[in-house]
């Protein structure tokens, strides 16, 4: 009878196995971007150790090849096929190929999409950006931050909402300049170049401390900044250790263990809630402190962050998606 259990337990394994084959499309070339696709390229190779299942991956960086590859993985046979949502426009050719392929499995990072075969993530971006800040404002020596978003789009824009709020309630005479890398996700976010340029631009108008949700792209803001002796803050994966006591902390978003998760329930035929928000409570954003950082950093400060990020959990501190509301409102006036 136990012989018979390890066979069926073994049968089933397979079974899920073959059922699953897995990819991954990123909107940009670059996969080791120090940032946001490395952190899925992380929770894949994980998924990969464990389960030992080839998770293909591939890159889209324009509407027409999107389509073309999703009709091409969905006639071979892939399932799950993982992307990233970041514009409207994307989303909208999306949704119509998801309705063709009913019996195809999508997982997407940062989409809202009602449709029974798609389960998606959707990112607290304005609660880490909240905490970001409020570190940045207390921290600031001209009270006059800088940020660099990659695209004018609501995800973005999200960023930009929490890091006011917070900047502005450390002290609200604190001033936040903001500049965007570019109009396309292909050149957003893995231009280097241009959010060097940007950042440089903002610290010339006398930003002290540079935030810049831009993916790869983030790697310049973060050289502008140390080149030019003020701090950055590092965002979507740990960028602490790129440039040591320059980095002030880095809005880590973990979207690797989302991509691991979501994987490992496909291949065990689980396919639960359509969505998950992960925010401070469920450590799907969160600030990173270690070794690098911890100078400039201290005991007193870090305490004052946790009290804050559990007013944030407790609703005490209320923080609305702005991917949600398109509002962002301090004291019931609009910002933008």
């Amino acid at each position: 009878m136990k012989k018979l259990s390890i066979l069926f337990l073994l049968l089933s394994t397979l079974l899920f196995a073959n059922g699953v084959k897995p990819v991954m499309l990123y909107d940009t070339k670059e996969i080791f971007d120090k940032s946001w696709n490395e952190a899925i390229h992380k929770g894949i190779k994980k998924f990969e150790k464990r389960v030992n299942i080839k998770v293909e991956e591939a890159s889209v960086l324009n509407i027409k090849e999107f389509r073309d590859k999703i009709n091409y993985y969905t006639k071979n046979g892939y399932n799950p096929i993982m992307f990233n949502n970041l514009y409207q426009e994307k989303e909208e050719v999306i949704k119509k190929m998801i309705l063709e392929y009913p019996k195809t499995r999508f997982i997407v990072f940062n989409g809202r999409f009602n449709i029974p075969n798609v389960h998606y993530f959707i990112f607290s971006n304005q609660e880490s950006s909240f905490l970001a800040g409020y570190l940045a404002s207390k921290q600031s020596k001209t009270k006059k931050l800088g940020f660099v978003g990659g695209m004018d789009i609501p995800l973005i824009r999200n960023f930009l909402c929490g890091y006011i709020k917070g900047a502005k309630y450390q002290n609200k005479n604190t001033k936040i300049l903001y500049d965007f890398v570019g109009d396309d996700f292909s050149n957003a976010w893995n231009n280097k170049k241009a959010a060097f340029d940007l950042s440089s631009k903002q610290i010339k108008d006398g930003a002290d401390i540079i935030f810049s949700p831009t993916g790869g792209s983030s790697l310049g803001a973060l050289k502008a900044a140390h080149e030019k002796k003020v701090l950055g803050i590092g965002v979507d994966s740990n960028q602490n250790n790129i440039y040591p006591g320059s980095v002030l902390t880095s809005t880590m978003v973990r979207v690797d263990n989302a991509a691991f998760r979501s994987l490992m329930a496909a291949k065990r035929d689980i396919w639960g809630e359509q969505m998950k928000v992960m925010g401070l409570q469920e450590n799907g954003v969160q600030l990173a402190f270690d070794k690098h950082n911890e100078t400039l950093i201290s005991k007193e400060l870090r305490n004052e962050l946790e009290h804050i990020k559990a007013d944030i959990i407790l609703k005490k501190i209320p923080l609305d998606d702005y991917t949600f509301t398109n509002t962002c409102k301090i004291e019931n006036k609009v910002l933008f």
